[in-house]
């Protein structure tokens, strides 16, 4: 099975959709928070594609954990863009539930 052929690869992406969306909206004086959430999204894709392609068990495992990271750090940006009033609260709630499904799904893939 190739990664992009997986779930995970498939829900990161929604979640890179719907982060995109918030950080297009965001107003300029928040661009230190569309900066980490740009950074934090893409890297749960990035990281899991990367841990998909070694060959070495813990290898996987590591980039899996980084990307399983990236996961928590997205809802905590959401979180935190949701008490400054820049997130909504179907974004956030929509956001929270995918990142939690991404890391629960991430723990148990490695």
């Amino acid at each position: 099975m190739h990664h992009d052929d997986t779930r995970i690869y498939g829900k990161s992406l929604d979640l890179l959709s719907l982060c995109a969306d918030v950080i297009e909206r965001m107003p300029a004086g928040y661009a230190f928070l569309s900066d980490q959430l740009r950074r934090a999204s893409s890297s749960i894709t990035l990281n899991f594609s990367e841990g998909s392609g070694r060959t070495s068990k813990a290898d996987r495992a590591r980039f899996f954990m980084m990307a399983r990271g990236s996961a928590k750090e997205v809802s905590a940006i959401l979180d935190v863009g949701h008490r400054f009033r820049v997130v909504r609260d179907d974004e956030r709630e929509r956001g929270r539930d995918l990142c939690d499904h991404l890391a629960a799904m991430l723990y148990r893939f490695h």
